[in-house]
């Protein structure tokens, strides 16, 4: 039975064939992100490639393994974006930020010409939100207030306690009460004053990888 770490190695590994020389890259954030910026460190590409990263961990990661960073204003777009999941259903629509730097991940992904998103087979599920809440990232000013919003739409929220974002703002995670529309419930939850961003990353172009630790299929 091949493990976690052989499913994260060998998808990063193909998405590596993805970035060629001179490219500007997003890295992601999260541990599967993680190997890939490691093995791109190792490559014949770590002093060719510049790198935006979507945190602070994955900025200090990809320094101290001496890539080049820069920040996003400094580009007119990124070539490529390379980013892990926590969920990805039948539609192709993702669900990210179990580490919170979901408005981060969400910015660097739309200024990206090219967005692959790695996952092991186990992040694959029929209909997002499944496994866990939808995490939304609002502002600390009238929180409670605005998670009371976001519950009228059917959702039942849970505060990260002791969790602030890299851009200083607390993140709920919120449930499904019965079935709901994502799309629906994504745009109402982001017209509400005090919301930051959502988790659902929906209707964006993008490669999805999988790998099963033996092999990688494209979605």
């Amino acid at each position: 039975m091949s493990s976690e770490s052989d499913k994260k190695e060998l998808v990063s590994r193909e998405a590596l064939k993805f970035v060629s020389k001179g490219s500007v890259v997003g890295l992601g954030s999260g541990t599967t992100a993680s190997v890939f910026i490691e093995l791109l460190a190792k490559s014949s590409l770590r002093d060719q490639v510049a790198c935006v990263s979507t945190s602070y961990t994955t900025e200090i990661l990809a320094r101290d393994l001496g890539l080049k960073t820069v920040d996003i204003d400094s580009v007119d777009w990124i070539d490529i974006t390379v980013d892990g999941a926590d969920e990805v259903d039948e539609e192709m629509n993702i669900l990210k930020g179990g580490g919170g730097a979901l408005t981060r991940e969400k910015k660097v992904a739309k200024k990206s010409r090219e967005y692959v998103i790695i996952v092991s087979n186990d992040k694959l599920v029929k209909r997002i939100p499944e496994k866990r809440g939808i995490p939304v990232e609002i502002l600390h000013f009238g929180h409670k207030t605005t998670m009371k919003e976001i519950e009228s739409l059917g959702l039942r929220g849970k505060l990260r306690e002791n969790f602030l974002t890299d851009n200083g703002n607390l993140v709920c995670d919120f449930l499904p009460v019965g079935e709901i529309d994502i799309r629906k419930v994504n745009g109402e939850i982001k017209s509400i004053t005090g919301v930051v961003e959502t988790g659902l990353f929906l209707d964006m172009k993008k490669i999805v990888l999988v790998s099963d630790g033996y092999s990688v299929k494209k979605l």
